[in-house]
């Protein structure tokens, strides 16, 4: 009796060892400490280049990020998806990029330093254009003069001609012609956004005005033929144009008679038709006002009319495009900026928008710089982007200026501020 009593006693003893063992094990499962350290998150890389940043601690997916500078060589640096599991980081100065995240996972609050070590680049970048990918004008007057468009030339042709043209540091104008008219194009490195600064130009051949009649005038003006600008960056790093594009808001997006979401079509001209003569101005003559026919999606119409100024082309229809029966174009449509300043269709003046296009303001001029963060999305909400790899620029009004013709779009080239050392504050 004595010894079977110890016996079961034993074994009730057993029993409470094991469940209290069990419970432990269970708790020690499910229980995640406040702080775990996590030792050697480090980065390198090079100027200019993008590098997604993430945490090595395991969490949920039900947790939140937030991530802070500790300490950094230089403020030349982008950070951005900054309350995101995977920030980005890009900057323009060598140097060590210390980072801090906090990671709030279901009440835990956890902790991580990331560093970065950026070092000079292994191979000389270029500040200018490095590939021209597409290259699609309007009708215009010069679109087979810049560049030269000869009869037979194909569309692959006249691709490697503006690529010829552009990519180079002193590059050469071509035009985009009438409404929509547009030209991509990329570099050999990343455009990093820069906190507070301009971070690219767009080159043009914009001038200001050396008298203008008109004292009460409240903008600059001149020759501003505004192109508006897109940007993207290559996300899935395949080296091509394919990723999400964002147009930059110039000071024009927001005034009253913009038209987004704008589209118009042009019509081939019959080479066979009347031409319907005008008047002229001095020595320019309007050889066919009703030369080709463009409708849009608000219902209206006209013609580009067709001019003798300049010793252009008399074809305004692309070349390599002549057995197409129409062209169609879609994008933000600026308001009109040519004013007849001298009351008797002599003396034009194309006054500037304030800030944010290509051939709006002169070259040399501060509001001829970019700043990445004026970008929006197709929603026109505001996007925060590391930096740029592609830019596609294309002409943003649809008008004529008298003799002068319809207004088109110039570049010659585009520039990285940064790589040139150009410290331009953002408005």
């Amino acid at each position: 009796m004595y010894y079977r009593s110890i016996k079961y006693l034993k074994l009730l003893l057993l029993f409470f060892f094991a469940i209290v063992m069990l419970t432990n094990c269970s708790d020690s499962d499910n229980t995640q400490p406040d702080e775990e350290q996590v030792d050697n998150n480090e980065y390198n890389t090079q100027r200019f280049t993008i590098v997604p940043l993430s945490s090595k601690i395991s969490v949920s997916a039900d947790a939140t990020y937030s991530w802070t500078a500790v300490n950094a060589s230089s403020e030349n640096y982008s950070l951005t998806n900054s309350t995101s599991k995977e920030a980005l980081f890009a900057a323009t100065e060598v140097g060590t990029y210390e980072f801090k995240v906090t990671i709030n996972d279901k009440g835990n609050t956890k902790t991580e330093t990331v560093k970065v070590f950026v070092s000079a680049e292994t191979k000389e970048l270029k500040s200018y254009i490095e590939k021209v990918f597409e290259f699609k004008p309007a009708p215009g007057q010069f679109v087979n003069d810049l560049p030269v468009a000869n009869d037979g030339d194909t569309a692959e042709r006249i691709l490697s001609r503006a690529n010829s043209y552009l990519a180079k540091k002193n590059g050469d104008l071509i035009s985009l012609g009438a409404f929509g008219g547009y030209v991509v194009f990329g570099f050999d490195h990343t455009i990093v956004n820069l906190k507070g600064k301009r971070d690219f130009r767009v080159l043009g051949n914009a001038f200001w005005a050396e008298t203008n009649p008109n004292p009460n005038a409240e903008l600059r003006g001149g020759s501003s033929e505004a192109g508006v600008i897109m940007v993207s960056y290559d996300k899935n790093k395949n080296g091509l144009p394919d990723d999400e594009w964002f147009e930059i808001e110039g000071g024009g997006h927001k005034m009253a008679k913009t038209i987004h979401n704008y589209e118009l079509t042009y019509h081939r001209p019959d080479p066979n038709k009347t031409p319907v003569p005008g008047g002229g101005t001095g020595t320019v003559l309007f050889t066919d006002m009703e030369y080709i026919y463009w409708t849009d999606n608000q219902g209206k119409n006209g013609y580009l009319a067709q001019n003798n100024a300049y010793n252009h082309s008399l074809d305004y229809w692309p070349k390599w495009l002549k057995d197409q029966e129409t062209i169609t174009f879609k994008g933000t449509r600026l308001p009109d900026n040519a004013v007849d300043e001298s009351g008797t269709g002599s003396y034009f003046v194309q006054y500037a928008f304030l800030y944010g296009y290509a051939d709006n303001a002169p070259n040399a001029d501060d509001d001829s710089g970019i700043d990445i963060n004026w970008a929006i999305d197709k929603s026109g909400k505001k996007v925060e982007l590391p930096g740029i790899d592609f830019v596609k620029v294309y002409n943003g009004l649809n008008q004529q200026a008298g003799w002068l013709g319809e207004t088109s779009t110039e570049i010659m080239g585009a520039t990285d501020l940064h790589l040139l050392g150009e410290n331009i504050p953002t408005r």
